[in-house]
């Protein structure tokens, strides 16, 4: 429960609060929607409504994005490895191509709702553990726990500080020379610009929006990799030409 200062709670009804909402919250209220409309019809999946190619700008059917980009990008940069964490798994849109490269795969949520749907996917399993998050970053890992950090679908919608404050608890939970696959935003390219633009009728003079994208470059995600200890070593931004994929390292002591 979020506490509010003391003006505000005698101030603000919770009429107000409805636009409040933190970026989980929004995230959970999406996934109860979706789930009680798609009931038990495990093939309407949550999340393959954003493989809209020309919204994205990939040159590859809807069908094909996470794989096309797991050809090009995922496979290669990850390899294999014992222990993957995913940070938002959401509905498992991309939890599907990780599996097979990992003996075992955290896959993490701050949505009790996403979790629910991903449990009806992928069910019961030693291979998956599911793990819900706080919002305050990665507490119920431990220090050098695993080989591989995966995150789609999440930083877009993230604000500065978590995103910041997430990079410094990737490099605590990687073990030394571990990798990480981040998503985010790319507001300076065309197609981020032109998000940028359909946000803004519905940001001003209002707290973050859940769905809203936070400005981001590969500049500024460098620059906060660099603070938060880790090595950028690539930021790909012309497969999906609307966002930006950074390959990370931590370094070897």
């Amino acid at each position: 429960m979020r506490i509010l200062p003391t003006f505000l709670r005698r101030r603000v009804s919770r009429d107000d609060l409805s636009g409040m909402e933190t970026v989980s919250e929004g995230w959970n209220t999406y996934a109860g929607q979706h789930e009680k409309q798609s009931g038990t019809d495990l093939d309407v999946r949550l999340g393959d409504e954003w493989n809209k190619p020309e919204v994205i700008g990939v040159e590859v059917p809807a069908d094909r994005i996470v794989s096309h980009l797991d050809e090009k990008i995922f496979k290669s940069f990850l390899g294999s490895s014992k222990v993957i964490l995913e940070i938002g798994s959401g509905g498992g849109r991309f939890t599907e191509v990780l599996l097979p490269k990992c003996e075992k795969l955290i896959a993490s949520d701050t949505s009790p709702a996403m979790l629910s749907l991903l449990k009806k996917r992928f069910g019961t399993t030693a291979k998956i553990e599911y793990v819900l998050l706080d919002g305050q970053g990665l507490g119920s890992i431990p220090d050098q726990a695993v080989d591989a950090v995966f995150s789609y679908g999440v930083f877009v919608h993230l604000q500065h500080w978590d995103i910041y404050n997430y990079l410094m608890e990737v490099r605590r939970i990687l073990k030394p020379g571990g990798k990480a696959i981040i998503q985010h935003a790319n507001t300076f390219s065309a197609l981020g610009w032109n998000k940028f633009n359909h946000d803004l009728k519905h940001s001003l003079n209002r707290h973050k929006l859940s769905w809203s994208f936070t400005l981001m470059t590969p500049e500024i995600m460098r620059a906060f990799s660099h603070q938060a200890g880790l090595v950028l070593e690539d930021c790909v931004t012309d497969l999906v030409k609307r966002d930006g994929i950074s390959l990370l390292r931590k370094s070897n002591p």
